[in-house]
């Protein structure tokens, strides 16, 4: 498994420790709930999977058409979005589903796959660092 996939599973993997944290020891600031930081980090954890997903296929040689991508990652990032908030409403202690959270993860994984190619080439190279743009 290449590196890419490996951080790709690894950040899958942390998404689903911070929402298996019992809501007792998360942190409460009144400032959150009036800025929605919540909704914000449920985005970003889901547009970086999605940027991290597309980036590993980018490097991969076995890889679906780039037309096809978008058709996978954003279901599945989805679903597994979906599940997460399942599990905190039905399994996790002091945790409770919500569909908004549901909202900015698909939002978040929405943005992230569509974005892709606005930040990393087709081969996967950050576009910021570019010996491309520089010359």
């Amino acid at each position: 498994m290449s590196r890419a996939w490996t951080t790709s599973l690894l950040w899958g993997l942390i998404i689903f420790i911070l929402c298996a944290i019992p809501g007792k020891n998360l942190p409460h600031y009144t400032w959150a709930d009036l800025l929605s930081v919540d909704k914000l980090v449920h985005f970003s954890m889901f547009f970086i999977l999605c940027v991290l997903i597309k980036r590993a296929w980018a490097l991969s040689e076995n890889k679906p058409r780039p037309s096809m991508q978008n058709f996978i990652v954003i279901p599945c990032c989805m679903i597994y979005g979906g599940m997460l908030e399942l599990m905190q409403n039905y399994c996790y202690t002091d945790r409770s589903g919500s569909w908004f959270d549901f909202l900015a993860n698909s939002i978040g994984a929405i943005a992230g796959a569509l974005l892709f190619l606005k930040l990393f080439s087709a081969e996967g190279e950050f576009l910021f660092f570019s010996k491309k743009n520089h010359s």
